[in-house]
């Protein structure tokens, strides 16, 4: 058994009529988070991606401790707090912003930035679609992680991360990150292990 295949959880959305998809707003996704670190001062702010389909609905989407832009959670104080040392050389939390749809600013909340991918996979027993040696970037249907790659690497370095040579980008956090997750009932959130996730699986509830 790998044990890191074990220790590891992609995070995702909770999917169900109340999810909240956010998007950023057009100022902070020119500040290409997810690609760089960013220096600390201007927040980044989200929104609603559905705002002007459920103002005209009359439907909201409650603002919860935790919530996800595409692949990267987004957390609240509370949540963040709880934290200790997570941050590194490829990864930090940065202050975020999220306008609801009646222009309130809820100004606790804090990104996940993963801005460098790191090499942790065996793609030799990786399930991946279509593989070529030619590309650095893999449509991968299961991941496994190499256990030789991350015994080198120091836990603190690796508490969360994006997997090199993946064309997703998926969030992997280790379980004692998970388990302030689970501590702080951030049930907007579906978390998959390693070892039992295929691609489609987060859709399925």
């Amino acid at each position: 058994m790998n044990k890191y295949n074990e220790q590891y959880y992609i995070v995702f959305n909770k999917y169900n009529e109340d999810t909240l998809y956010l998007k950023p707003l057009k100022s902070s996704m020119l500040r290409n988070y997810g690609g760089k670190k960013l220096d600390f001062g201007i927040p980044l702010f989200f929104e609603n991606s559905y705002k002007e389909k459920d103002l005209k609905s009359g439907f909201n989407r409650p603002i919860k401790k935790a919530h996800m832009n595409a692949s990267y959670p987004i957390v609240d104080n509370e949540i963040k707090s709880a934290f200790e040392n997570i941050e590194n050389e490829s990864f930090q939390l940065y202050p975020s912003v999220i306008i609801d749809d009646t222009g309130n600013y809820h100004d606790d909340f804090w990104l996940f930035n993963v801005f460098v991918n790191l090499d942790c996979l065996n793609l030799d027993k990786c399930k991946i679609l279509e593989f070529n040696n030619d590309d650095s970037r893999h449509s991968i249907v299961k991941y496994h992680l190499c256990e030789i790659k991350l015994d080198l690497i120091k836990e603190k370095d690796r508490l969360v991360f994006k997997p090199k040579h993946s064309d997703v980008g998926h969030i992997i956090i280790h379980e004692s990150i998970l388990e302030v997750f689970i501590k702080f009932n951030a049930d907007t959130l579906n978390f998959i292990k390693i070892s039992d996730w295929e691609m489609g699986l987060q859709f399925i509830n």
